[in-house]
């Protein structure tokens, strides 16, 4: 169903890894995808929630998907300032890349942190009387559950060969979002990880699972940016291997400014089509 005219649309949120936050190489911001689909959408809010480093267990925790709960030293908030707190059930959050995360613990907001020495701190926004905390609390994140949600992750599932959540990662992130408002972007493969290694038959796997799993909301992003190789030797040769072709990366993984455009373009033509 489209939108009346002048109706208010809604903020997107870019959900992923450093393909989603950018990296050197890109002209900064402006070459991201998310800050290009803004520009393709006349300025419309699209918020960069891309952390670097990140699985897809950790972007489903940061997306709201999983909860984390959380014991607090000595069960109490102090006055103001961090306070240790321990992740009771293993969810990983904040995850690899990032430094904290904003949300609610047992109805008081404030900053989950992940300290330089691997800690785990929480700092709450207002000065105030100390606060009992139960054991086992919940930690939720800010709520972005009613925007259009676009998630691309997987990608360092790959890397680290641990893909045996990665489906269900994902599927949570979608189920999160409401109205069925979320576009699921594949996996993409690089340099050395042609057609007949093992990263490529994982990639090409996953891809096929989320295609089937998610018909109406998955673009197949790295088929599109492989057909769009251009004429040079090199190119042709990534063409027939089946990986994105070196026009339109930085290194080894990560995408161009151009390469970016193309996911941008993608992402914007489903959302006008869409009508969301």
């Amino acid at each position: 169903m489209r939108p009346q005219a002048g109706a208010l649309k809604q903020p997107i949120d870019a959900w992923g890894d450093s393909l989603t936050s950018g990296t050197l190489g890109i002209g900064g911001l402006p070459g991201t995808w998310p800050y290009q689909l803004s520009t393709l959408l006349d300025g419309r809010q699209v918020r960069n929630f891309g952390v670097s480093g990140q699985t897809s267990d950790s972007i489903a925790a940061r997306q709201g998907a999983v909860q984390p709960h959380l014991a607090v030293t000595g069960n109490q908030l102090p006055a103001a300032g961090p306070i240790p707190v321990t992740i009771t059930n293993g969810v990983p959050i904040p995850g690899a890349g990032t430094g904290e995360v904003h949300g609610t613990l047992d109805g008081t907001s404030g900053k989950l942190a992940y300290t330089p020495d691997y800690h785990h701190v929480f700092i709450r926004d207002s000065e105030g009387a100390p606060i009992h905390v139960p054991p086992d609390s919940p930690f939720l994140v800010d709520d972005y559950s009613g925007d259009i949600n676009v998630i691309w992750a997987g990608r360092n599932d790959i890397n680290t060969l641990q893909t045996g959540s990665t489906i269900s990662n994902i599927a949570r992130m979608a189920a999160h979002v409401k109205r069925g408002r979320y576009i699921i972007l594949s996996i993409l493969n690089g340099a050395g990880e042609g057609s007949g290694t093992e990263k490529y038959d994982r990639v090409i796997s996953l891809n096929q699972q989320l295609a089937e799993r998610f018909p109406d909301n998955f673009i197949d992003i790295r088929t599109v940016l492989v057909d769009d190789a251009n004429d040079t030797a090199t190119d042709q040769m990534d063409r027939a291997a089946d990986i994105v072709p070196t026009s339109l990366r930085v290194d080894t993984q990560h995408l161009s400014a151009g390469g970016y455009r193309i996911v941008a373009q993608h992402v914007a033509t489903f959302i006008q089509n869409h009508g969301w």
